[in-house]
Formats: structure tokens, C-alpha cells, sequence
């Protein structure tokens, strides 16, 4: 079956408007090392006249040495100040930036309160430049080096909620993400399986319901597209949980009356929503058929990438999110924050980020410095195979900032270095000197779950010093119910595995200066029930990451309450 005409012809747009881009891009990783110094003196000329420009000397900087020497390192703290003046009750300009803001995005707040961080147009066309029509050329490059032939064409699925919130002045504020995607709007109905109303929605509704419900009633859905890895996976297990009341649904064009939406927003969607008993027919048998071997393609024969962040801690998920969508490729998308957008990836399968030098100017301190250490070098300085922290000076008025990433540095692309996410600093494991990494303890789960026969789709740790020795508490979810009474056998697996990754810690254990750690097993679903408790107190689906560390009491109280007998 054709696509539609609409639906064709955005897709095609897209994919020109993503080969120019990804040609910009490669292209900027040619000639990064220039671009860099180009970029930083820039920043620095356009906004020497800002508050902070004239405090730190901005007119004097005529090359990278100057900038370093004139305008030290930072972080959030030395901001907070001029960004409460820009948003409070003056609305104050050209403290930190002298370029137009558009947008506030306020941080998850996952490792303490949410901040409200500016965002620029400048910067604001770097995530609109390479996520969506990267992505999309991305995909018809490798579907033409795989099968010979363009992308398949259909409607996509978005993970993204958008919802509309301003200052007392109506500049935006929220999540950079949805943000972004808001120069598509006017596309959406015509590139999407769902419906305004839920992409846009007023209020809250059951939102995993009806994305569920209006993808699977798109037999030619061709993509998805969600910001982490966790909700495809979420979206896929409610699917299999509810597939006999979302195919009766669809059967019938209505809503299941134990649903709780809106009479506002159902009569909306009833204006674009008709039975389809042929479509729900078909999924019937596909579901009977069972989850053995990868639904996705069944449900979706046109189901040509998906796109999400599926790397670091997100790595679980993307294992078993390929029990569902067996070969279907997967673009790893990009490396960013509500700061800025750092990296990306330059080809599909791959999970390798290119630094982006048109979008900040990027320093790098050694992860195995000490603490006190202010030297930094620049990207043609790093050695392939080591971890840095990242320090950069962003498109949106933060000058030498320490974000709290660690990345490592896996290769280049020209001269760009290629990476990806190591750990949060603010995250990190340190009970006796042992610095175990979210990566260490990631990898130490894998091997653990294999060894277990099941994939260990979440985890978080509890460092308890009030016993001494002091000791961690692990918690596991796995995709598949395993014995509370082998605790003891699976906690010898894990710390066995944890030692190999990590040999400090080993020492640390078999000399006593930290105890032997206790291991508890979740219930199911615990990690997803937290996701959408956070949603339903106002978060974002685009912004709830994985919960690692418990550091505070709300965490461990939740955490702890839903442990197996």
C-alpha cells in the first residue's frame, strides 16, 4: 500500500534537509580542531559586553590560553544568580548572554532540585539540527546500503509529551526536547501515529493507553522514536500486559470505559478516531501468536529504525527491547542535557557519539586527576581509551562549566573525538577509596544476569555507612522472576563479577574495610512504576532517567518498600 501523499512527501523533506545536515556534521568533525577555536572566540566576542563578559575580561581573550587564563572554571552555582535576576521580577538581559532566549529548560532534577537553565535560538537550532532529520537521513543511508532501496515510508511513533508552560513573561519553560520538536507541529498529524491531543496534551491523561492504542492501529507505522530507551521498553510490556482491551478498542473505534480520559479530550479524539475491525482481526492472530520471537516486525512489517538513547545505563533495556524488535536497526541517538546538545551519533547501530564543535567549545580534565585539578585540555590533547570529565562553554551563557560527566574517548572521527558516557561524578560509588563507576557496576550486572539467565533490566544501590564496616545494598530487577531464598548464591555472582570489573573493590571486601554487600530482589515493574509515579507529580517522560544511587529519603523509602519477600 502507498503512503500517504502528505506522509511521503514530509519523509522525503526530512531526509534531504537530515543529508545536509549529517554532510554538515561530518564535515564539522574534518575540520573540529579549528572549528573549535573558531567557535570559542566568537562566543567570547559576541557577548564581551554581558555582565559576565566585562567581569572576566571577555575583550581581552584573543585566543584558547587567554580564555583559560582569564575565565575560570564553573558550575551551576556561579549561574544561579544572574538567572534569577533574568527570570525574576526585572527580567534582566545581557547578564550571561547577549543572544535572544527562547526558552528556559528546567532539569529533571534528578540528582537535586530542578534548575532552569537558558537556552538560546542558537542553541536551540543545534537540537533541532541533528535529532529528528539526522536521524531520518541517517536511516535511509543504511536502508540503502542493507536492501539497495530508500527508507520505507509510513507514519512514525513519538515518545515525546510536549506540554506548553511560560514565566510570568511567556518565555517557555520546560524540557529542551519537546521544545524542539515543536518546529514540526504543524507535520504531526500528517508524520505521527498519534493524535494531537495526545501529543499535546491538557492535563494529564492515560497517556501509555492511548499512544499504545494508536500506534498498534497503524498497521504501516515505520519508526519510533522516544528520548531514553526506558519507555519503548515501558510502552512494549503495557502493550503485551493489555493487548486484549487495546485490540477490542480498536475493534469497536472507542475507548475502554475503566480508562480515565477526559469527556473533552475523548470527544476530541473521536473525531479522528473509526473502527477497525479488519486491523484489530489482524492483531489478534499476531498476539495469539505469542512474544517468542520479535513482535515488532509483526505487528509493523514497515518498521524500519527506531531512535532513542539506548547506551550507559539504558544498556539493559536495549537488550530487551531487541527481544521485541529482533534485526530492526537502532540509531543511539544523541549525547546532550538540558545545557546543551554534546554529541551524536553518525551512524545507525553504532554506539559512538561525535563531539559537536558547532555547538560548544569542550575541555577535558583526566578522570584520575586529583580533585583539586584546574588544567584542562583540548579535544586534540585525549588519549583513545581514557575517561575525562567534560567541561564546556555552551551556546547559552555558561563559560568553562562543569557539567558532572564523565565521558570516555573511543576514537575519532577526523578530529572530532568520538565518546560516550562514562558516569555523573555526583554519582559515584565511594565507600573505601573502591570509585566504582555507573559503567563498572552496568557491566558487572550484565555479567551477572548472564550468568543468572536473566537480564537484569534495573538496578540501584544503597550505600549504607551507619553499620561499620560499611557496605552496599544492591537491588535488582530482572526480566524474570528469580528465587528470594538464593539471595546469598546470586549476591557471591554479582560481587564476583563486581571485583573482575572493578579490583579495588575485591581488595576493599577481602580486607575488611567494607563488608560483604546484601543483595535484595525487586518486584516486577518496580522501576517502571517509579517512572510514572514521577510523571504523575508533574515530571516528563523525556527527563526520567534510571534511578542508580538511593541519596535520599523519598528514593529509599520507595525502593526499599517494593523488595521481594
Amino acid at each position: 500500500m502507498r503512503a500517504n501523499p502528505l506522509t511521503w512527501a514530509i519523509i522525503r523533506i526530512l531526509t534531504m534537509r537530515g543529508r545536509r545536515h549529517l554532510k554538515e556534521l561530518r564535515n564539522n568533525c574534518a575540520r573540529a580542531n579549528d572549528l573549535s577555536r573558531e567557535l570559542l572566540l566568537k562566543i567570547v566576542r559576541d557577548n564581551q559586553d554581558t555582565e559576565y563578559g566585562r567581569e572576566h575580561r571577555f575583550s581581552e581573550i584573543r585566543s584558547i590560553e587567554d580564555y583559560k587564563r582569564l575565565v575560570p572554571l564553573s558550575n551551576f552555582d556561579t549561574y544561579a544568580p544572574y538567572i534569577e535576576r533574568m527570570v525574576g521580577g526585572k527580567h534582566e538581559k545581557n547578564l550571561i548572554t547577549a543572544y535572544p532566549i527562547v526558552q528556559y529548560a528546567e532539569t529533571s532534577g534528578s540528582v537535586g532540585v530542578p534548575k532552569k537553565i537558558p537556552v538560546t535560538k542558537q542553541s536551540m537550532e543545534i537540537y533541532t539540527k541533528y535529532t529528528i532529520t539526522r536521524v531520518t537521513a541517517l536511516a535511509d543511508e543504511w536502508h540503502r546500503k542493507k536492501f539497495g532501496k530508500p527508507l520505507p515510508i509510513g507514519r512514525g511513533f513519538n515518545q515525546l509529551e510536549i506540554v506548553d508552560r511560560t514565566l510570568d513573561d511567556g518565555t517557555p519553560l520546560g524540557n529542551i526536547s519537546g521544545s524542539a520538536a515543536k518546529s514540526y507541529k504543524l507535520l504531526f498529524p500528517y508524520y505521527l501515529t498519534s493524535p494531537i491531543p495526545v501529543l499535546y496534551p491538557n492535563g494529564y491523561i492515560p497517556m501509555m493507553y492511548l499512544k499504545a492504542r494508536y500506534i498498534l492501529a497503524d498497521r504501516d507505522t515505520s519508526f519510533m522514536f522516544s528520548v531514553f530507551m526506558t519507555n519503548l521498553v515501558d510502552m512494549m510490556v503495557y502493550i503485551r500486559r493489555n493487548w486484549e482491551m487495546l485490540t477490542e478498542d480498536i475493534r469497536t473505534g472507542g475507548f475502554n470505559e475503566d480508562v480515565n480520559i477526559d469527556e473533552e479530550t475523548k470527544a476530541e479524539l473521536l473525531k479522528v478516531t473509526r473502527p477497525d475491525p479488519e486491523r484489530a482481526d489482524e492483531l489478534e492472530r499476531i498476539f495469539k501468536e505469542g512474544f517468542d520471537t520479535p513482535i515488532i516486525p509483526r505487528l509493523w512489517p514497515k518498521m524500519s529504525f527506531i531512535c532513542t538513547i539506548g547506551t550507559g545505563g539504558f544498556a539493559a533495556y536495549t537488550r530487551t527491547m531487541r527481544s521485541y524488535s529482533g534485526d530492526i536497526p537502532i540509531d543511539f541517538s544523541i549525547y546532550g542535557a538540558s545545557e546543551a546538545m554534546m554529541a551524536a551519533c553518525t551512524e545507525i547501530e553504532v554506539p559512538e557519539f561525535a563531539l559537536l564543535c558547532d555547538s560548544c567549545f569542550f575541555e577535558f580534565i583526566p578522570a584520575d586527576a586529583p580533585a583539586d585539578c584546574t588544567d584542562t585540555l583540548n579535544i586534540d590533547q585525549l588519549e583513545v581509551g581514557k575517561e575525562y570529565e567534560l567541561i564546556l562553554t555552551n551556546l547559552s551563557g555558561f563559560y568553562r562549566y562543569r557539567i558532572k560527566d564523565v565521558v570516555k574517548v573511543l576514537g575519532y572521527e577526523g578530529e572530532s573525538p568520538k565518546i560516550t558516557f562514562s558516569y555523573r561524578k555526583s554519582q559515584l560509588l565511594d565507600l573505601a577509596g573502591d570509585k566504582i563507576t555507573e559503567s563498572m557496576m552496568d557491566d558487572a550486572m550484565r555479567r551477572a544476569g548472564e550468568e543468572m539467565g536473566v537480564n537484569i533490566i534495573d538496578y540501584c544501590v544503597y550505600p549504607n555507612r551507619d553499620d561499620s564496616p560499611s557496605h552496599y545494598e544492591f537491588l535488582i530487577e530482572p526480566d524474570k522472576p528469580l528465587d528470594p531464598a538464593k539471595c546469598g548464591e546470586y549476591l557471591q555472582i554479582l560481587e564476583k563479577h563486581l571485583g573482575e570489573v572493578n579490583p579495588v573493590y575485591k581488595e576493599c571486601v577481602d580486607t575488611n574495610e567494607i563488608a560483604h554487600a546484601v543483595l535484595y530482589l525487586q518486584q516486577m515493574q518496580t522501576h517502571a512504576l517509579w517512572r510514572e509515579m514521577r510523571v504523575m507529580k508533574g515530571g516528563s517522560i523525556n527527563q526520567v532517567k534510571p534511578v542508580r544511587v538511593l541519596d535520599t529519603p523519598m528514593k529509599k523509602k520507595f525502593f526499599y518498600g517494593l523488595r521481594e519477600e
